[in-house]
Parts: structure tokens; sequence; C-alpha cells
């Protein structure tokens, strides 16, 4: 078959189609991606689990269900599983995100290949993704917007192969059936992924390659992702679809003209900000990646979602690679001599970002930037704080009380780590804690964590003290509230101290 000859498809064989992929930069890549690994699983002990982690712990091992009102099923078991095959390691319990991060700027560097980007660029593509701060930092942490970058990059690369192996007239329509796969785990990862296939197809309507519609593995790769979540979509409508409560809260919080410059800098206050800026025009323009044009619909299309529905920034993240990995393409002849300082330079924020404070320091020296301290939470201090509380009831009451947290995150904290030291069970009314369920019906006694008062729904309340902490963090300054005999049983109270 000619170059100039078309498919049976109907797509156009050109001489601007790509041509054979050059070799993988195998050793600078990788170098790269283990030592990236080693600094992650290095900093890993240093600090207590956070928010999130807590959070996920909690919900996989306490709370299982299918689905959640702000993520899916996935990364709780994954936390669940790790706790109890490793207990108290945070080591084994941040290694997958350690893992995940590395393999991204793997992927990265594999898709810069299929652009035709030679050892260079893909170095170029993979050193850019820890660069970024969101996808470094995030890296430490086991939750689900660590996972989703990878699994975003991964489908990117798989659909990218397919299409360069399809303008030479070779079907891998297996690439397709990959795709699937990894989209049935970032659908029980978050909802979000469901936006990039959206994307992708009116990607694909707007500028081609067609002949991908009329493939049977595409519409097979379709249903794997919508069968496996049939179980989290059932249990989203029998609970009254909260994640659109959740997507509301989260528009909200955050200011749509700001999602964009925000995004760029998660992406790299230097070279990532260009590298996306730059890789989205080479994807719209470049004739050399003309077959992959579709992909810069899908950036369009995507940002202009989140813009238009509301979202958070880091909800654009699984599209860095993709760019950085167009523009290191689309660098690959120019001269190196301004890249590699501006690389250097753009790691200066990422770095500063890591744990590398030891918390005694932090604690005599106030005069350090406040972003290290962001890692010390003060778990060890309201639990403490708590048990006290707690250990203060006279026995009677102990037997009748709960613990009520104002938030997930001290929810999460005083479940994971209370019942390790004997607290009663941990109820929070703030967003997916409330859906764990509210307490039962003969606890009239309860410890209120937190700055809300809830005097108007007891009839006795009794301020018993404030969590403290030598730094700075979520725990420190939330009061220990006692309150008895509440004026309406739990069924009726819980649904009016709901909040998002």
């Amino acid at each position: 078959m000619s170059r100039s000859s078309t498919t049976d498809f109907g797509d156009a064989i050109t001489d601007r189609l790509p041509r054979p992929v050059p070799p993988f930069a195998r050793a600078p890549v990788l170098v790269l991606a283990a030592l990236v690994t080693a600094l992650l699983v290095a900093l890993s002990p240093r600090y207590d689990l956070v928010t999130d982690e807590l959070y996920f712990l909690a919900a996989g091992k306490f709370h299982p269900a299918w689905g959640y009102m702000d993520q899916q099923p996935l990364v709780p078991l994954l936390a669940a599983f790790l706790d109890t095959a490793f207990p108290g390691s945070l080591v084994a319990f941040r290694l997958p995100a350690a893992l995940v991060t590395a393999l991204g700027m793997v992927v990265t560097a594999l898709i810069a290949r299929e652009f035709g980007g030679n050892r260079r660029a893909q170095a170029l593509a993979a050193v850019a993704y820890p660069l970024s701060p969101w996808l470094l930092v995030n890296g430490h942490w086991l939750t689900a917007s660590t996972m989703e970058p990878l699994q975003w990059t991964a489908m990117l690369w798989l659909l990218v192969r397919w299409v360069r192996l399809h303008g030479r007239g070779v079907r891998r329509d297996r690439l397709l059936i990959g795709i699937g796969l990894i989209a049935a785990l970032a659908v029980q990862t978050k909802f979000q992924v469901v936006v990039l296939c959206a994307a992708l197809l009116l990607g694909v309507v707007i500028s081609g390659p067609r002949a991908v519609l009329a493939r049977p593995a595409l519409w097979v790769a379709v249903a794997i992702p919508a069968l496996t979540a049939v179980p989290t979509l059932w249990w989203q409508a029998a609970n009254g679809w909260p994640a659109l409560e959740m997507g509301a809260a989260v528009n909200a919080e955050n200011d749509r003209v700001l999602l964009l410059p925000v995004a760029l800098f998660y992406a790299g206050v230097v070279l990532g900000a260009v590298l996306c800026c730059y890789g989205l025009v080479v994807l719209l323009r470049s004739p050399a990646l003309q077959p992959y044009r579709f992909l810069g619909w899908t950036v369009l299309v995507v940002l202009v979602f989140f813009v238009a529905g509301g979202g958070r920034p880091n909800y654009l993240a699984g599209l860095y690679g993709v760019l950085f990995a167009a523009a290191a393409a689309g660098l690959q002849h120019r001269s190196g001599k301004i890249l590699w300082p501006v690389c250097a330079v753009s790691a200066v924020l990422p770095l500063a970002m890591l744990p590398v404070y030891p918390l005694d320091l932090l604690a005599r020296h106030p005069e350090i930037p406040n972003y290290p301290r962001l890692y010390e939470t003060g778990w060890p201090e309201l639990t403490s704080a708590v048990d006290r509380a707690y250990e203060s009831l006279p026995p009677e009451q102990q037997r009748r009380a709960v613990i009520v947290a104002e938030n997930y995150y001290l929810a999460g904290a005083l479940d994971v780590r209370g019942r390790a030291s004997g607290l009663p069970g941990v109820y929070s009314p703030h967003r997916g804690y409330w859906f764990f369920g509210a307490p039962p019906a003969e606890a009239d006694v309860v410890l209120y964590v937190g700055e809300r008062s809830l005097a108007a729904h007891f009839g006795r309340s009794q301020q018993l003290g404030t969590v403290r902490s030598e730094l700075v963090n979520m725990a420190r300054g939330n009061e220990i509230t006692l309150y008895q005999d509440p004026v309406r049983p739990w069924s009726e109270l819980w649904p009016r101290l709901r909040t998002f």
C-alpha cells in the first residue's frame, strides 16, 4: 500500500504522518524516574498521614462501600489493604504514590517518542513531569488525585500509539481495549475521567482520525468502564447522587477565573507552564503532529468544561503529560542551552515544598516558611486531647458517648488514630462522612470536636478543652465540647447538621 493511498476506513495516509518512532531514551528516562522514586520513598516516613490519606483509609477500612460522595472505591480499598498488610509503615503505604509518579514520567517520555521526539525530547518531557509542583508533591500521598494523572496519561499514550500505527496501516485494536481497562480503573478512582473520554470522542469527531469510531474494539473499550461503574452508579442513585452535590460544593470553593492560571502554576512555575502553552499550540498547529490534532481539541474541551461547569485546577493535571510531550517534540531541534537552565530554576519551588525540615526544627524556628508546616498536621495532639476528654467522663456517660467531628479530616484522624487508643465511634456531618451514618439512637452524650456550636440542638453543653500544639496545623485550636440530651432523635438531627 502506497503512502498516498487510503485505509479501508477512509483516512488518508500521507507523508506527513509520523515515521517509525525514535529509539526509547531508556537510560536517562529510567534513571530520572528511579531518582524521583528514591526521593519520594526516602521522604515518605518524615511526616504523618495527611488529611485525605486519613479519610481514604478510614473510608476503606471502617466504611467500605460501592461509592462515596467525593471519590470512588479504588483508593480507599487500596489504602485499607496497605494498612492491613503493612501496619504502621508509612513507606509501604505511600510506595504506590511514588511509583505512580515515576511511571507518569516514563509514560510521558513514551508519548514524546510517539510524537517523533528524539532522546533529548523524551528526557525533557520526563524531567518536566516531576518539576510540576502538583505532580511531585502529590507523589508523597496516597490519594485519588495522585492516581488520576497517570491513568489519564496512560490512556492518551495508548491512543496516540494506536493512531500512529493505524496511519501506517497497522491495526492494533488491543490498544483500544487497554484504554478501556485503564478507564475502568480511572472511573473507580474519580468520575472526572468521563469528561476526558467525552472530550476525546468530540476531538476525534472534529479533526479525526474518525476511523477509530468504526472500530468495534473502541466500543468494547467504552463498555468496560461503563459496566464496572454500575455498582458505583447504583450507590449514587440510591443516595440521591451526592457526586452532583460535591460538584456544586467544589464550584463554590473555586474561582473560575483563576482555574487556568492556577493550573499552569501547578504544571510548573517556569518550565511546566511554558511547555503546557507551547504543547497546545504544537498539537493544534504543527504539521508534523497533524494526526494528533484531536488531542489539542481534547485539551480545550476539558478546560472549557471545568471552567464553565466548575472544577479544581488540579483536575487538569492529567493533561500535563501529553502537553509536555508535544512541547518537547516541537522543541527537539532547537538549542538546549536555555532549556536545561530553565529546568534547574523550575526545580526550586517543587523541591522547596518537600518535607525536608525536621519537625523539631520548625518548632524552634518560626521564621521558616509556612509550607513545610503543612506536613505536620497535629493528629497526635488531637487524639490525646480527645482521649483526655473522654477519660474525664463518668463510666455511665462513656458507655453512651460518641465523637462527632466538625469536618471530614478531623473525623478521619480520630477514626484511624482514635480507635487504636480505645475511643468510641467517630461521626461527622461533613461531606462524604455524613453518608457513613448517624450516631446510634441511644447515644445521648456527644464529644464534639470543632468550632461550630451545636448548643441549639442539645439540652446541655460544657466546654472540656482545646486542642493545643506547638506548631500551626489543622488540629490546633479546635474546641472539645460535651453535649448531652439531644432535643431531637438522631434520625431528624443528622440531616439538620449536614454541611458541605
